[in-house]
């Protein structure tokens, strides 16, 4: 059994953390390295140190911001820490113990939807223990989204970030999840510390594009890390990525009336699995979750090239944009990954690259351009590119419609 104890708030350094002690039982541990390395489409870190030593020492899995958005940081309520706890119990079938009280709607959202949905035969029908509340606690009914600088986000911002939002939606807040990190494929002996540092570099960059974004919009911008990954996973991002970013919303609850989750635009939502992305069922994750006084929103489903057409000609996208995979240590694109291709290919499409010289180096993707069409649609046969798959028939879609000297090369690759 998982056990999360009493949240907490400590405050060094100007920094406020939201804490809890989680309890992970060995024998849990071993099964989760036992799971997880037999799960080849992502990399781990849980050859060394596994479990790691700061369990003994510490144990708390905890949230932070700046003390000026301390007030924020919800202490009465274990919902953060279950939901970041989620995925770990379910692949190891743990059960979840809570001493503060986990919002009823919240709870009502796991057993009968969420959990019910990811469970089959072998992983994940776990129990929830602990005190249930219906009380609403006190928040400032902000208007909130994820400002991560990709094209999702920057279109949720061109949407409700101005007075043309819908009524009640307009943005009051930002903010930067500091959540996910790629980690690469190692064998022991391995320097964690260093191995978490060079993955952390590029998103220095990201939280110094988000601040000047916000500025341009004259939104306050809250950037919010953890130690989700570091200390508990080491991995599994593409399975955990809603969950990190919901409990990252609810440790912040006080904040918040509203969220509104950057849809991906994936057409492809259909496998609803623990070892599946949860950008295959982002929409059933945020309906679990809501809370007495949290509602998510999700931003429509238009497709990437819908949304790069409509951030083509804005200046941050153009001057901040990051979409991708393998950043070099200033967060620079790096031009030779999935997340750029989907990004630079449809905007070559509709002849709107010219204005991206900031964000891809567009001379070497322009003297590549057959090779890193070939590339892509030899990445959608891969049997787990479901998402690339997509893209390739929106572009063929794009391809057709544009008529362009781009389109035109790309239905010819295709061929």
């Amino acid at each position: 059994m998982i056990k999360i104890g009493q949240p907490f708030i400590t405050t060094e350094n100007d920094i406020a953390y939201l804490r809890a002690h989680i309890s992970i039982p060995d024998d849990a541990a071993m099964r989760y390295k036992e799971v997880t390395s037999t799960l080849t489409n992502t990399a781990w870190l849980t050859a060394m140190d596994y479990p790691p030593a700061s369990w003994k020492d510490d144990g708390t899995m905890w949230f932070s911001v700046s003390t000026e958005y301390s007030k924020y940081l919800c202490k009465e309520r274990s919902d953060a820490f279950v939901i970041a706890c989620l995925w770990y119990a379910m692949v190891t079938q743990s059960d979840i113990e809570f001493e503060a009280p986990v919002s009823a709607r919240l709870y009502e959202g796991l057993t009968k939807k969420l959990i019910p949905a990811l469970s089959n035969e072998s992983y994940g029908n776990i129990k929830l223990i602990g005190p249930i509340s219906e009380e609403p606690i006190w928040h400032e009914n902000g208007v909130v989204t994820g400002m991560s600088c990709g094209v999702d986000s920057l279109y949720t911002l061109l949407c409700y970030g101005e007075d043309t939002a819908p009524d009640g939606m307009k943005l009051t807040h930002l903010v930067y999840y500091d959540r996910n990190y790629l980690l690469p494929r190692v064998q022991p002996p391995y320097d964690l510390d260093e191995i978490y540092e060079k993955a952390a570099q590029p998103h220095k960059h990201y939280i110094e594009h988000a601040k000047t974004i916000a500025k341009h919009h004259s939104l306050p911008l809250i950037v919010m890390r953890n130690n989700i990954d570091r200390d508990f996973y080491r991995g599994a991002s593409i399975f955990t990525s809603m969950h990190r970013l919901l409990a990252c919303t609810l440790a912040l609850a006080h904040l918040y009336g509203t969220y509104i989750s950057s849809s991906s635009g994936h057409e492809d939502n259909v496998e609803v699995s623990l070892f599946a992305p949860t950008q295959h069922y982002e929409n059933l994750m945020c309906e679990s979750c809501r809370t007495e006084t949290l509602s998510y929103v999700t931003s429509d489903h238009k497709t990437r090239s819908e949304k790069l057409r409509a951030l083509a000609d804005d200046k941050d996208a153009q001057e901040f944009l990051a979409v991708c995979f393998n950043p070099d240590e200033h967060g620079a694109n790096c031009g030779n990954c999935y997340g750029c291709w989907k990004t630079i290919i449809p905007l070559d499409i509709m002849d709107k690259l010219d204005g991206f010289e900031k964000s891809f180096d567009l001379n070497k993707y322009r003297s590549e351009r057959k090779k890193v069409f070939k590339d892509l649609i030899d990445f959608s046969k891969r049997p787990e590119a479901s998402s690339a798959r997509d893209s390739v028939r929106q572009f063929v879609k794009l391809a057709e419609k544009e008529q362009s000297e781009a389109g035109r090369e790309f239905l010819e690759t295709l061929k």
